[in-house]
Protein backbone atom coordinates (compact mmCIF):
# COMPACT_ATOMS: atom_id res chain seq x y z
CA UNK A 1 0.00 0.00 0.00
CA UNK A 2 1.38 3.45 -0.86
CA UNK A 3 1.83 6.07 1.83
CA UNK A 4 -1.16 8.12 0.74
CA UNK A 5 -3.49 5.16 0.77
CA UNK A 6 -2.15 4.13 4.18
CA UNK A 7 -2.79 7.61 5.55
CA UNK A 8 -6.35 7.48 4.26
CA UNK A 9 -6.88 4.14 5.97
CA UNK A 10 -5.47 5.42 9.25
CA UNK A 11 -7.65 8.51 8.98
CA UNK A 12 -10.60 6.14 8.73
CA UNK A 13 -9.57 4.52 11.99
CA UNK A 14 -9.39 7.98 13.57
CA UNK A 15 -12.92 8.52 12.31
CA UNK A 16 -13.95 5.49 14.29
CA UNK A 17 -12.45 6.99 17.43
CA UNK A 18 -9.51 4.56 17.35
CA UNK A 19 -11.43 2.02 19.43
CA UNK A 20 -13.13 -1.16 18.17
CA UNK A 21 -16.86 -0.75 18.01
CA UNK A 22 -16.82 2.90 19.18
CA UNK A 23 -18.80 4.14 16.15
CA UNK A 24 -21.63 1.74 16.93
CA UNK A 25 -21.53 1.96 20.74
CA UNK A 26 -22.62 5.64 20.70
CA UNK A 27 -26.06 6.90 19.80
CA UNK A 28 -26.44 7.77 16.09
CA UNK A 29 -24.62 10.99 15.16
CA UNK A 30 -26.66 13.74 13.51
CA UNK A 31 -25.86 14.87 9.97
CA UNK A 32 -26.53 18.60 10.28
CA UNK A 33 -25.62 20.04 6.88
CA UNK A 34 -24.51 19.19 3.37
CA UNK A 35 -22.57 21.86 1.48
CA UNK A 36 -21.53 21.60 -2.18
CA UNK A 37 -19.02 24.12 -3.51
CA UNK A 38 -17.45 24.55 -6.94
CA UNK A 39 -13.78 25.60 -7.21
CA UNK A 40 -13.00 25.87 -10.90
CA UNK A 41 -13.48 22.38 -12.33
CA UNK A 42 -13.33 20.76 -8.88
CA UNK A 43 -16.35 20.25 -6.64
CA UNK A 44 -16.19 19.82 -2.88
CA UNK A 45 -18.92 18.24 -0.78
CA UNK A 46 -18.69 18.90 2.95
CA UNK A 47 -20.78 17.09 5.56
CA UNK A 48 -21.24 18.69 8.98
CA UNK A 49 -21.67 15.99 11.61
CA UNK A 50 -22.41 15.86 15.30
CA UNK A 51 -19.20 13.86 15.58
CA UNK A 52 -16.97 12.06 13.10
CA UNK A 53 -18.13 8.62 12.00
CA UNK A 54 -16.93 5.94 9.60
CA UNK A 55 -17.60 6.66 5.92
CA UNK A 56 -17.26 4.78 2.68
CA UNK A 57 -17.58 6.07 -0.89
CA UNK A 58 -18.20 4.66 -4.35
CA UNK A 59 -18.84 5.85 -7.88
CA UNK A 60 -21.82 4.68 -9.94
CA UNK A 61 -22.40 5.18 -13.64
CA UNK A 62 -25.31 5.50 -16.07
CA UNK A 63 -26.12 8.02 -14.69
CA UNK A 64 -22.91 9.23 -13.06
CA UNK A 65 -23.16 9.48 -9.27
CA UNK A 66 -20.90 9.75 -6.23
CA UNK A 67 -22.22 7.97 -3.14
CA UNK A 68 -21.26 8.55 0.50
CA UNK A 69 -22.45 6.06 3.14
CA UNK A 70 -22.15 7.16 6.78
CA UNK A 71 -22.29 4.60 9.60
CA UNK A 72 -24.42 5.02 12.73
CA UNK A 73 -25.97 8.35 11.73
CA UNK A 74 -29.33 10.07 11.56
CA UNK A 75 -30.44 12.85 9.24
CA UNK A 76 -31.03 16.25 10.83
CA UNK A 77 -31.31 18.35 7.70
CA UNK A 78 -33.99 21.05 7.71
CA UNK A 79 -33.80 21.75 4.00
CA UNK A 80 -35.56 18.54 3.07
CA UNK A 81 -34.61 15.50 1.06
CA UNK A 82 -32.45 17.04 -1.65
CA UNK A 83 -30.57 20.14 -2.71
CA UNK A 84 -29.02 21.87 -5.69
CA UNK A 85 -25.37 21.18 -6.34
CA UNK A 86 -24.22 24.26 -8.15
CA UNK A 87 -26.06 24.58 -11.44
CA UNK A 88 -23.56 24.27 -14.28
CA UNK A 89 -20.85 22.73 -12.05
CA UNK A 90 -19.77 19.11 -11.70
CA UNK A 91 -22.46 18.31 -9.09
CA UNK A 92 -25.91 18.93 -10.50
CA UNK A 93 -27.86 18.07 -7.34
CA UNK A 94 -27.67 15.91 -4.27
CA UNK A 95 -30.11 13.88 -2.21
CA UNK A 96 -30.00 11.79 0.91
CA UNK A 97 -31.93 9.10 2.70
CA UNK A 98 -31.72 6.71 5.62
CA UNK A 99 -30.78 3.12 4.90
CA UNK A 100 -30.94 -0.07 7.01
CA UNK A 101 -28.72 -0.64 10.05
CA UNK A 102 -28.28 3.03 10.87
CA UNK A 103 -26.56 4.02 7.63
CA UNK A 104 -27.27 7.37 5.97
CA UNK A 105 -26.57 7.73 2.25
CA UNK A 106 -25.77 10.96 0.42
CA UNK A 107 -25.91 10.75 -3.39
CA UNK A 108 -24.41 13.40 -5.68
CA UNK A 109 -25.69 13.45 -9.26
CA UNK A 110 -22.74 14.33 -11.49
CA UNK A 111 -22.70 16.14 -14.82
CA UNK A 112 -19.85 13.93 -16.05
CA UNK A 113 -17.69 11.00 -14.87
CA UNK A 114 -15.31 12.14 -12.12
CA UNK A 115 -12.41 11.12 -9.89
CA UNK A 116 -12.03 11.39 -6.13
CA UNK A 117 -8.93 13.58 -5.75
CA UNK A 118 -9.00 14.39 -2.02
CA UNK A 119 -10.83 13.31 1.08
CA UNK A 120 -10.73 14.55 4.66
CA UNK A 121 -12.31 12.11 7.09
CA UNK A 122 -12.28 14.55 10.00
CA UNK A 123 -10.86 14.02 13.43
CA UNK A 124 -8.31 16.29 15.11
CA UNK A 125 -11.16 18.25 16.71
CA UNK A 126 -13.19 18.59 13.50
CA UNK A 127 -16.62 17.03 12.99
CA UNK A 128 -16.66 17.79 9.24
CA UNK A 129 -15.71 15.39 6.49
CA UNK A 130 -15.23 16.45 2.90
CA UNK A 131 -14.53 15.01 -0.53
CA UNK A 132 -13.13 16.75 -3.62
CA UNK A 133 -14.20 15.52 -7.05
CA UNK A 134 -12.66 16.44 -10.40
CA UNK A 135 -14.10 15.59 -13.82
CA UNK A 136 -12.32 13.12 -16.05
CA UNK A 137 -10.54 14.95 -18.86
CA UNK A 138 -12.81 15.05 -21.94
CA UNK A 139 -11.33 12.86 -24.67
CA UNK A 140 -11.55 15.57 -27.32
CA UNK A 141 -9.52 17.94 -25.16
CA UNK A 142 -6.90 15.51 -23.91
CA UNK A 143 -3.37 16.27 -25.10
CA UNK A 144 -1.34 13.46 -26.70
CA UNK A 145 -0.15 10.85 -24.24
CA UNK A 146 3.53 11.70 -24.65
CA UNK A 147 2.80 15.32 -23.73
CA UNK A 148 0.75 14.30 -20.72
CA UNK A 149 3.59 12.17 -19.35
CA UNK A 150 6.18 14.57 -18.04
CA UNK A 151 9.87 13.75 -17.80
CA UNK A 152 9.67 13.41 -14.03
CA UNK A 153 6.42 11.43 -13.92
CA UNK A 154 6.62 8.36 -11.66
CA UNK A 155 7.15 4.99 -13.30
CA UNK A 156 4.03 2.88 -12.82
CA UNK A 157 3.77 -0.90 -12.76
CA UNK A 158 0.98 -2.40 -14.84
CA UNK A 159 0.15 -6.11 -14.81
CA UNK A 160 -1.75 -7.29 -17.89
CA UNK A 161 -3.57 -10.59 -17.58
CA UNK A 162 -4.60 -12.54 -20.68
CA UNK A 163 -7.52 -14.70 -19.56
CA UNK A 164 -7.60 -18.50 -19.82
CA UNK A 165 -4.79 -20.27 -21.72
CA UNK A 166 -3.41 -23.77 -22.19
CA UNK A 167 -5.98 -26.43 -21.39
CA UNK A 168 -8.60 -23.70 -20.81
CA UNK A 169 -9.58 -22.18 -24.18
CA UNK A 170 -12.20 -19.85 -22.71
CA UNK A 171 -15.10 -18.87 -24.94
CA UNK A 172 -15.35 -20.37 -28.43
CA UNK A 173 -16.51 -18.20 -31.30
CA UNK A 174 -19.14 -18.93 -33.93
CA UNK A 175 -16.43 -19.94 -36.42
CA UNK A 176 -14.12 -21.49 -33.82
CA UNK A 177 -12.09 -18.45 -32.71
CA UNK A 178 -10.72 -19.15 -29.24
CA UNK A 179 -10.83 -16.56 -26.48
CA UNK A 180 -7.40 -17.54 -25.15
CA UNK A 181 -5.77 -16.66 -28.49
CA UNK A 182 -7.56 -13.35 -29.03
CA UNK A 183 -6.87 -12.02 -25.55
CA UNK A 184 -3.22 -13.13 -25.52
CA UNK A 185 -2.59 -11.17 -28.70
CA UNK A 186 -4.34 -8.13 -27.19
CA UNK A 187 -2.32 -8.44 -23.97
CA UNK A 188 0.98 -8.63 -25.85
CA UNK A 189 0.05 -5.59 -27.93
CA UNK A 190 -1.02 -3.68 -24.81
CA UNK A 191 2.32 -4.45 -23.16
CA UNK A 192 4.17 -3.15 -26.22
CA UNK A 193 2.01 -0.02 -26.46
CA UNK A 194 2.53 0.85 -22.79
CA UNK A 195 6.26 0.12 -22.77
CA UNK A 196 6.73 2.28 -25.87
CA UNK A 197 5.52 5.26 -23.83
CA UNK A 198 8.57 4.94 -21.59
CA UNK A 199 6.69 5.52 -18.33
CA UNK A 200 5.45 2.06 -17.44
CA UNK A 201 6.89 -1.22 -16.31
CA UNK A 202 4.59 -3.90 -17.71
CA UNK A 203 4.42 -7.53 -16.63
CA UNK A 204 2.19 -10.25 -18.11
CA UNK A 205 0.66 -13.12 -16.17
CA UNK A 206 1.26 -15.26 -19.27
CA UNK A 207 3.17 -14.63 -22.48
CA UNK A 208 2.29 -17.89 -24.19
CA UNK A 209 -0.40 -20.52 -24.46
CA UNK A 210 -0.27 -22.01 -20.99
CA UNK A 211 -2.68 -22.27 -18.09
CA UNK A 212 -2.24 -20.02 -15.04
CA UNK A 213 -4.51 -20.61 -12.00
CA UNK A 214 -6.52 -17.59 -10.87
CA UNK A 215 -4.83 -17.37 -7.47
CA UNK A 216 -1.42 -17.26 -9.15
CA UNK A 217 -2.51 -14.38 -11.37
CA UNK A 218 -3.51 -12.29 -8.36
CA UNK A 219 -0.44 -13.33 -6.36
CA UNK A 220 1.75 -12.29 -9.30
CA UNK A 221 0.15 -8.84 -9.49
CA UNK A 222 0.61 -8.31 -5.75
CA UNK A 223 4.22 -9.55 -5.88
CA UNK A 224 4.89 -7.03 -8.65
CA UNK A 225 3.52 -4.29 -6.35
CA UNK A 226 1.25 -3.36 -9.26
CA UNK A 227 -0.37 0.05 -9.55
CA UNK A 228 -3.02 -1.40 -11.88
CA UNK A 229 -4.16 -4.89 -12.93
CA UNK A 230 -5.93 -5.30 -16.29
CA UNK A 231 -7.47 -8.68 -17.09
CA UNK A 232 -8.46 -9.06 -20.76
CA UNK A 233 -11.26 -11.43 -21.80
CA UNK A 234 -13.87 -12.09 -24.48
CA UNK A 235 -17.39 -13.16 -23.57
CA UNK A 236 -19.95 -15.70 -24.77
CA UNK A 237 -23.71 -15.94 -24.34
CA UNK A 238 -26.52 -18.28 -25.34
CA UNK A 239 -28.24 -15.26 -26.88
CA UNK A 240 -26.20 -14.62 -30.02
CA UNK A 241 -27.61 -11.11 -30.27
CA UNK A 242 -25.64 -10.09 -27.17
CA UNK A 243 -22.71 -7.92 -28.24
CA UNK A 244 -20.38 -5.15 -27.12
CA UNK A 245 -17.54 -4.53 -24.69
CA UNK A 246 -17.92 -4.07 -20.94
CA UNK A 247 -15.70 -3.46 -17.91
CA UNK A 248 -16.09 -5.19 -14.55
CA UNK A 249 -14.94 -3.98 -11.15
CA UNK A 250 -15.37 -5.64 -7.78
CA UNK A 251 -18.90 -5.99 -6.44
CA UNK A 252 -19.97 -5.48 -2.84
CA UNK A 253 -20.53 -9.21 -2.46
CA UNK A 254 -17.11 -9.91 -3.90
CA UNK A 255 -15.51 -7.42 -1.50
CA UNK A 256 -17.09 -9.32 1.39
CA UNK A 257 -15.10 -12.40 0.32
CA UNK A 258 -11.75 -10.65 0.50
CA UNK A 259 -10.74 -11.29 4.09
CA UNK A 260 -11.60 -14.98 3.82
CA UNK A 261 -9.58 -15.26 0.62
CA UNK A 262 -6.71 -13.34 2.21
CA UNK A 263 -6.54 -15.89 5.00
CA UNK A 264 -6.80 -18.86 2.62
CA UNK A 265 -4.12 -17.47 0.27
CA UNK A 266 -1.87 -16.07 3.03
CA UNK A 267 -2.07 -12.60 1.53
CA UNK A 268 -0.43 -9.90 3.63
CA UNK A 269 -1.35 -6.23 3.36
CA UNK A 270 0.75 -3.27 4.52
CA UNK A 271 -1.09 -1.63 7.43
CA UNK A 272 1.87 0.34 8.71
CA UNK A 273 2.25 0.00 12.49
CA UNK A 274 -1.42 -0.80 13.05
CA UNK A 275 -2.55 -4.13 14.43
CA UNK A 276 -3.58 -6.77 11.92
CA UNK A 277 -5.64 -8.60 14.53
CA UNK A 278 -9.22 -8.18 15.68
CA UNK A 279 -11.69 -5.47 14.82
CA UNK A 280 -9.09 -2.74 14.17
CA UNK A 281 -7.27 -4.90 11.62
CA UNK A 282 -10.55 -5.81 9.94
CA UNK A 283 -11.52 -2.16 9.68
CA UNK A 284 -8.16 -1.14 8.23
CA UNK A 285 -8.34 -3.88 5.63
CA UNK A 286 -11.90 -2.85 4.77
CA UNK A 287 -10.84 0.77 4.32
CA UNK A 288 -7.94 -0.26 2.10
CA UNK A 289 -10.31 -2.44 0.06
CA UNK A 290 -12.78 0.44 -0.32
CA UNK A 291 -10.06 2.76 -1.52
CA UNK A 292 -8.82 0.15 -4.00
CA UNK A 293 -12.36 -0.45 -5.27
CA UNK A 294 -12.86 3.29 -5.77
CA UNK A 295 -9.65 3.52 -7.75
CA UNK A 296 -10.72 0.53 -9.87
CA UNK A 297 -14.01 2.28 -10.59
CA UNK A 298 -12.18 5.48 -11.52
CA UNK A 299 -10.11 3.59 -14.10
CA UNK A 300 -13.22 1.83 -15.43
CA UNK A 301 -14.96 5.17 -15.90
CA UNK A 302 -11.91 6.49 -17.73
CA UNK A 303 -11.69 3.39 -19.91
CA UNK A 304 -15.30 2.88 -20.98
CA UNK A 305 -15.74 6.02 -23.12
CA UNK A 306 -12.47 5.25 -24.89
CA UNK A 307 -13.60 1.71 -25.65
CA UNK A 308 -16.86 3.18 -26.92
CA UNK A 309 -14.96 5.18 -29.54
CA UNK A 310 -13.58 2.02 -31.17
CA UNK A 311 -16.11 -0.68 -30.27
CA UNK A 312 -19.80 -1.13 -29.54
CA UNK A 313 -20.53 -1.21 -25.81
CA UNK A 314 -22.76 -3.59 -23.92
CA UNK A 315 -25.75 -2.03 -22.18
CA UNK A 316 -24.68 -1.00 -18.66
CA UNK A 317 -21.06 -1.25 -19.75
CA UNK A 318 -19.66 -0.72 -16.21
CA UNK A 319 -20.57 -3.86 -14.30
CA UNK A 320 -19.73 -5.37 -10.93
CA UNK A 321 -18.84 -8.97 -10.09
CA UNK A 322 -16.91 -11.05 -7.59
CA UNK A 323 -14.37 -12.45 -10.06
CA UNK A 324 -11.32 -13.82 -8.26
CA UNK A 325 -8.88 -11.69 -10.25
CA UNK A 326 -10.54 -8.55 -8.83
CA UNK A 327 -10.18 -9.54 -5.16
CA UNK A 328 -6.74 -8.15 -4.28
CA UNK A 329 -7.34 -5.58 -1.51
CA UNK A 330 -4.39 -3.40 -2.51
CA UNK A 331 -4.24 -3.51 -6.34
CA UNK A 332 -6.83 -1.57 -8.40
CA UNK A 333 -8.16 -4.05 -10.95
CA UNK A 334 -10.56 -4.29 -13.87
CA UNK A 335 -11.70 -7.17 -16.05
CA UNK A 336 -12.39 -6.12 -19.64
CA UNK A 337 -14.80 -8.15 -21.74
CA UNK A 338 -13.78 -7.02 -25.25
CA UNK A 339 -16.92 -8.43 -26.87
CA UNK A 340 -18.93 -11.61 -27.42
CA UNK A 341 -17.36 -14.36 -29.52
CA UNK A 342 -20.85 -15.89 -29.67
CA UNK A 343 -21.93 -12.87 -31.75
CA UNK A 344 -20.96 -12.97 -35.44
CA UNK A 345 -20.15 -9.26 -35.69
CA UNK A 346 -18.16 -9.20 -32.45
CA UNK A 347 -16.22 -12.33 -33.42
CA UNK A 348 -15.36 -10.75 -36.77
CA UNK A 349 -14.26 -7.55 -35.05
CA UNK A 350 -12.12 -9.35 -32.47
CA UNK A 351 -10.53 -11.45 -35.21
CA UNK A 352 -9.51 -8.32 -37.13
CA UNK A 353 -5.93 -7.28 -36.21
CA UNK A 354 -6.74 -3.61 -36.90
CA UNK A 355 -9.77 -3.69 -34.63
CA UNK A 356 -7.75 -5.36 -31.87
CA UNK A 357 -5.07 -2.69 -32.27
CA UNK A 358 -7.72 0.01 -31.87
CA UNK A 359 -8.93 -1.66 -28.66
CA UNK A 360 -5.38 -1.80 -27.36
CA UNK A 361 -4.80 1.88 -28.08
CA UNK A 362 -8.03 2.70 -26.25
CA UNK A 363 -6.84 0.74 -23.22
CA UNK A 364 -3.38 2.33 -23.29
CA UNK A 365 -4.88 5.80 -23.66
CA UNK A 366 -7.10 5.16 -20.64
CA UNK A 367 -4.04 4.13 -18.60
CA UNK A 368 -2.35 7.42 -19.55
CA UNK A 369 -5.41 9.44 -18.62
CA UNK A 370 -5.86 7.61 -15.31
CA UNK A 371 -2.31 8.21 -14.14
CA UNK A 372 -1.91 11.76 -15.46
CA UNK A 373 -5.30 13.09 -14.36
CA UNK A 374 -5.90 14.96 -11.09
CA UNK A 375 -4.96 12.02 -8.89
CA UNK A 376 -4.14 12.33 -5.21
CA UNK A 377 -2.20 9.11 -5.02
CA UNK A 378 1.60 8.94 -4.94
CA UNK A 379 3.60 6.28 -6.72
CA UNK A 380 3.92 3.05 -4.81
CA UNK A 381 7.30 2.37 -3.21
Amino acid sequence: MDLTRRSLALAGIAALGGLPGRAWADAPAAIRAVLVQQFGATARVTLELERVVAARTLFLSQPDRFVIDLANTRLDLPQGASGEGGGAGLVRRYRYASRPEGVSRVVLDLATPANLVRQDLGGRGSAEISFDLAPNTPLAAAPPAREMLGRDAPRRTIVVDAGHGGRDPGALGVTGVREKDVVLDAALQLRDALQARGRYRVALTREGDHFVPLEQRVAFARAQNADLFISVHADSHANREASGASVYTLSERGANRTQGVMAAQNWEIDLGQASRQGVVGDILIDLAQRETTNRSAQFAQTLIPRLGQVSPLLTQSHRNAGFFVLLAPDVPAVLIETGFLSNVADERRLSDPRARQALVEAMAGAVDSYFTGPQLYAARA
